[in-house]
């Protein structure tokens, strides 16, 4: 995978040993070293993955992990592909 702003998160989310990972939009500024754009505080369409395109959501694909977000609560969830049920 490119290098990207996002890279960091990627290598974040691959040394995770379970099945989900809660982290509010702050940790996440934390982990990039930046702070998240603003439309990641706006729009959900920002965390989506259901084109795989993004730069964001190919950090997180890439490393087995898809998303659920909550804007009212600034959280973002990372769950392994397959553990939505679990």
């Amino acid at each position: 995978m490119p290098i990207s702003i996002y890279s960091p998160l990627r290598e974040r989310l691959l040394t995770e040993n379970c099945p989900r990972l809660r982290l509010t939009f702050a940790e996440v500024e934390s982990i990039l070293g930046k702070p998240l754009p603003r439309s990641a505080y706006r729009f959900t369409s920002w965390w989506s993955t259901l084109n795989g395109r993004s730069p964001q959501a190919k950090a997180w694909l890439s490393a087995g992990f898809d998303v659920r977000v909550s804007m009212k609560h600034r959280v973002v969830e990372f769950y392994r592909s397959g553990a939505e049920h679990q």
